[in-house]
């Protein structure tokens, strides 16, 4: 699996920078002072050497924790996604590429809009950047942040990322409201809109917003009943809400 960590980056990189020898040097900074917290010449008449950069990046991913081994991948592919040249050469995408390779090797964990995350049902993850591409900011600044909160591998916050995903539902229904409501509150309004929620649909979000707003709940303590919360609990609000946020915009732009 390291093994294949290693040549997919490579093989990406040399993709990514087939003919950009400034963007190899700016990549090579980039690694050396966000990564490993080297100092590093910014004045541009250094050149880092290509092999010398890969040896130390594979003795990482050889050698550390596979904590690290995920974060030097997932800094990585961040890299070689804004550039988007991958596709240009490959006819796939650097998110594809990556996960081919996580899914190759049985790894649980997926590259989800940026962020390696223990999410590995290709379902799930569709609905999650499906709803990550609402025309909402404030939705889907709550879901991102949602979705960072879970994946922290060092120190993953569960219980504000359920209050996120459950605000992210409440900020779509605001956002077709076109005024700021607590959840319970706009999904009652949402027939004025002429959206019609199934009742039984509409009462387990009701529920389900009680549930992280009670006065022991999420929202209030971080914990649920007394206890922490936990990543499954975390993961089945985000998956949860990501179908409501769909559904909601399926529905409305039925209407609209």
């Amino acid at each position: 699996t390291r093994t294949a960590i290693m040549n997919g980056i490579n093989a990406l990189y040399h993709n990514v920078y087939k003919y950009d020898n400034d963007g190899k040097n700016a990549l090579w900074i980039d690694v050396l002072s966000q990564v490993y917290q080297q100092p590093v010449d910014y004045s541009g008449n250094s050149y880092y050497i290509e092999k010398k950069m890969f040896e130390i990046i594979n003795n990482t991913i050889a050698n550390y924790d596979y904590d690290i081994v995920l974060t030097i991948l997932e800094f990585m592919a961040n890299k070689f996604e804004k550039e988007n040249i991958y596709n240009r050469y490959s006819g796939c995408s650097v998110k594809e590429y990556i996960n081919d390779i996580l899914e190759k090797e049985y790894v649980g964990y997926r590259y989800i809009n940026g962020i390696i995350i223990s999410i590995t049902d290709n379902n799930e993850i569709n609905s999650i950047e499906e709803a990550l591409t609402v025309p909402f900011q404030k939705t889907t600044k709550h879901l991102n942040k949602a979705l960072t909160l879970i994946s922290d591998r060092n120190h993953p916050d569960y219980a504000n990322s359920i209050k996120e995903s459950i605000s992210s539902v409440e900020a779509i229904c605001s956002e077709i409201l076109g005024k700021s409501d607590t959840l319970g509150a706009a999904l009652k309004k949402m027939e004025q809109k002429n959206i019609t929620i199934h009742p039984s649909l509409k009462t387990a979000f009701e529920k389900l917003y009680g549930y992280t707003s009670d006065a022991s709940g999420i929202r209030h303590t971080g914990q649920l009943d007394g206890k922490d919360a936990t990543f499954e609990e975390a993961k089945f609000m985000l998956i949860s809400c990501s179908a409501f946020i769909n559904y909601l915009k399926g529905i409305t732009s039925s209407i609209n």
